[in-house]
């Protein structure tokens, strides 16, 4: 769940940024899962001028012209979360991945920001494709949907608005307090 009154309790401005800002976070064990997008940021770095924030314990070996590295600090967490206008989530296909709980998207969700995100695990719940984000099953598809953030302002702000709305009915603390009582009964 995600405690959307006292932590991850504010809202993107999506109307704030010059250029669009792609962000991850995660630790340097999943890293890895950023791989995949690499030919596809070179590629879309030729034509576009964007931003992928990446807030991790460790910098990645790669690097691109795009990159900004933010070292993770909890006291900083939600104002760097903030900064992101698309949230990335890629994963491969893999049982680790399948066993993931899709923080990363209810994370970037709760703060009002549309997540992208692999089809692997509970990412086809969280993600409700092309209404709070999009689920990317391709390298293409990945593409397209980066592209369409970067340049449909409107549809960014549209997808944003469903965001929050989502997490806080099926995510939160309060939409799954009566679960918790219920397991503790």
């Amino acid at each position: 769940t995600i405690d959307t009154d006292n932590y991850h309790n504010r809202v993107k401005d999506q109307n704030n940024n010059e250029k669009i800002i792609f962000g991850w976070t995660g630790t340097h064990s999943t890293i890895r899962y950023l791989e995949d997008l690499l030919p596809i940021i070179s590629e879309l770095e030729e034509k576009y001028d964007f931003v992928v924030y990446i807030i991790s314990d460790i910098k990645p070996e790669f690097s691109f012209k795009s990159l900004i590295y933010k070292q993770w600090n909890k006291e900083e967490e939600i104002n760097d979360l903030l900064l992101f206008n698309v949230g990335i989530m890629p994963l491969t296909n893999d049982t680790w991945a399948n066993g993931k709980c899709g923080f990363k998207a209810l994370q970037y969700m709760a703060l009002g920001i549309p997540a992208l995100v692999s089809p692997v695990g509970v990412s086809n719940i969280i993600v409700d494709h092309g209404v709070n984000g999009f689920i990317c099953s391709t390298k293409e598809e990945w593409k397209s949907y980066m592209i369409k953030m970067i340049t449909d302002r409107q549809l960014l702000i549209e997808l944003s608005q469903k965001t929050r709305e989502k997490i806080i009915k099926n995510y939160s603390v309060i939409s799954n307090s009566a679960n918790f009582l219920d397991l503790l009964s």
